[in-house]
This record gives C-alpha cells, structure tokens and sequence, in this order.
C-alpha cells in the first residue's frame, strides 16, 4: 500500500475543516491549538480586537444566543498559504443577540472566510457574513420591499 503524502495546502484545508468541526461541537481547547495568540481578524467590527481570546468569545456569544447552531462547509479552495471556505450558520435564536431579546427563530446565514496559515496555525482572517439577512430573518429589520410598509 502506497503512503498518502499530504501538500501544505491539504493539511491548511485540514486544519480549517477542523476549526468548523471545533466550532460545531464548542470546543474551545481545539481552538488554542489551531488559532494563532494573535490572529488578526479583519472582519471585527469597530471597537473589537482579534486574538485568539476574542474568536473563543465569539463562539460562546454565538453558542448562547443560538445553542443549537452549526456550520456547514458548502466550498473549499486552497492555494498557497491561503484557504477560502464558504459555509451556512443555521440555528435558533433562544439567548440574548446584541441587545436582541430572543426570537424562537430559525436563520440560514452564509458566509465567505478566507484564512491565512503560518506554521500550522490560522494567523488572519477576511471574512463575510450576511448579517442584514440574519437581522431579516429574525424579524428586527424589515425586509426589503417592506419598508415604509
């Protein structure tokens, strides 16, 4: 039998994989292994920091105010040091979303990331995910079409 030798850009593809398996099941130690102290996310909002401390918060935000949510992998391409994978969020609102009491809700959020890998660690992101539709979805912004209705 023949040894499978694994390129750079499928052990990156990988390691993102295993970042949205972390990410579906909450486990928060998964990500010390595979985000960088100081990973750099340039889809932070203003006033918010990167680092590995502010993704394990996000999630915990994420997990309280959607308990059952979970991420779909749609795409993956890799090349280089890069990984670009686009994924669905679907869950229920049942806790608190900034300052949104809950719904009872159900959302279908897609969302495009693009990761950048250095020594097997995910060190930046670029991403983007259709808030609007979410807000939409949960009824606390009107559709389009339905406003001034």
């Amino acid at each position: 039998m023949q040894e499978v030798v694994f390129t750079s850009v499928e052990k990156n593809k990988a390691l993102v994989r295993r970042l949205v398996d972390a990410w579906n099941t909450r486990n928060l130690i998964v990500l010390d292994e595979l985000i960088a102290p100081d990973c750099v996310d340039h889809y932070a909002t203003a006033g918010e920091t990167a680092g590995r401390e502010w993704y394990k918060q996000d999630l915990i935000d994420l997990t309280r105010a959607f308990p059952d949510s979970q991420w779909t992998v749609e795409d993956m391409i890799g090349e280089g040091d890069k990984v670009v994978v686009r994924l669905t969020l679907d869950g229920t609102q049942r806790g608190n979303l900034s300052g949104i009491k809950p719904t009872g809700k159900r959302i279908r959020c897609p969302e495009i990331s693009i990761w950048r890998i250095a020594n097997g660690k995910l060190v930046e992101e670029w991403g983007f995910g259709d808030r609007l539709g979410a807000l939409q979805q949960l009824g606390v912004v009107p559709a389009i079409g339905q406003i001034g209705k």
